[in-house]
């Protein structure tokens, strides 16, 4: 070696022991983040295995609750059968199960759902309440549950086949073996006329032939549900008037476009006037029910209103005239357009009193089914469709405008 060689700079030196310590705390540290950015990851993918698993519980869940809502609507009489046939499904079979329990599922689940079943019976209208409750364990050993809630009418299935009728069809067998026009709920007093209370809780009791759905009654009974009406109770008001009904539905949208088979709106508060035209020396009258909600918003989503018309005194009695909706905004905020559901059902070329007129003229009797549908005013009344068995269509849903400048 060149004892004249120049000794090596301190750069060229090795790194201090201070700077190696640096060097490997920062490599400890970067180790620590990447550790909890894989924890956080892992931690991630079982956060959503986990909702993934209780979103597919909550499904089968509803499908469950749904399955057992539908298997108590499917009855095919009102009165249970006697002798009893477990093959027979009845409206008044359908009651609360001893310990609640309708049943329990676990195939194809990775847990087993319990579904409970709570039946209220209601008097007047006739009608049960259901609320099914379909509860489960999830993976965490956390209690779930989902709650579905319905109402289930005392309505005769055979009903149904008057979808396919038309509204007049006379060599048809009536529901009840009394007049299409009598409403449904109306109690048969068995003497060849039934009783019906217009107001639920009211105190008006109208009495109607059961052969001609005109009523030939009205009594004040205030005391007496209807469910629970007798003939005597109403012998003092029998045959002391002469009467016609005027009954429908009213039901509302707020979807745009507005379905008129499932319209999707909450009931508004309103009232109904009836214009009659005078046509003899003694003038028409009318007195008009309906439950509509008297506040906005409600939890109602239809108003059903029944109407007396005493007609003039020609032979045979008739009235004339235009109903309407009343106390409906028409225009400015909140303004809405009423449709009315009417369509040339028979066929016949002309639109007769029973399929919903703008006005109607010359009437000789009940009419019934004289329904509306309230839409938002910036809408078109919907065109609706007709009877169409084969696409799952059984009624018909077509609807023309009839408030403001109805046509």
């Amino acid at each position: 070696m060149d004892k004249f060689a120049r000794p090596p700079r301190p750069s060229q030196l090795s790194a201090p022991n201070g700077q190696l310590g640096v060097a490997l705390l920062e490599a400890l540290v970067a180790l620590l983040i990447m550790s909890f950015g894989m924890l956080a990851l892992a931690g991630l993918q079982g956060n959503l295995r986990q909702s993934a698993d209780l979103a597919k519980q909550r499904g089968e869940a509803v499908r469950l609750g749904q399955q057992e809502m539908e298997r108590l609507r499917s009855f095919s009489q009102l009165p249970a059968p006697n002798p009893p046939n477990a093959g027979v499904r009845a409206f008044e079979d359908i009651t609360e199960p001893p310990n609640g329990v309708a049943g329990t599922f676990s195939a194809d689940t990775n847990t087993t759902f319990t579904v409970t079943r709570q039946v209220t019976d209601i008097a007047e209208p006739p009608q049960k309440a259901l609320r099914i409750n379909v509860s489960w364990t999830d993976r965490t050993e956390g209690a779930q549950f989902i709650i579905l809630d319905s109402i289930l009418s005392r309505t005769d299935p055979i009903l149904g086949g008057g979808l396919a009728l038309s509204s007049k069809a006379p060599s048809a067998r009536q529901p009840s073996n009394r007049d299409a026009n009598i409403p449904t709920p109306a109690k048969d007093l068995g003497n060849g006329s039934s009783a019906f209370k217009p107001l639920t809780g009211g105190d008006v009791v109208w009495v109607f032939n059961n052969l001609t759905g005109v009523i030939t009654g009205v009594c004040n009974i205030p005391a007496t549900p209807m469910v629970d009406l007798v003939a005597t109770d109403v012998d003092s008001c029998k045959n002391n008037t002469l009467g016609y009904l005027l009954s429908g539905f009213v039901r509302f949208s707020d979807a745009s476009p507005s379905d008129p088979g499932k319209p999707l709106g909450l009931a508004l508060p309103m009232d109904l006037n009836l214009a009659l035209t005078q046509s003899s020396a003694l003038t028409p009258s009318y007195q008009c029910f309906n439950n509509a909600p008297i506040t906005s918003p409600s939890t109602q989503t239809f108003v059903t209103y029944y109407c007396i018309v005493y007609p003039n005194a020609d032979t045979p009695p008739i009235w004339s005239g235009q109903l309407t909706l009343t106390d409906i905004p028409l225009s400015g905020i909140g303004a809405r357009t009423i449709c009315r559901y009417s369509a040339d059902y028979d066929a016949n070329g002309s639109i007769s009193n029973a399929e919903h007129p703008l006005v109607y003229s010359k009437v000789t009797g009940s009419l019934a089914r004289q329904n509306f549908l309230v839409i938002p005013g910036t809408e078109t009344c919907p065109a609706g469709h007709d009877i169409d068995p084969a696409q799952g269509f059984f009624s018909n849903t077509a609807t023309v405008r009839h408030q403001p400048n109805g046509i």
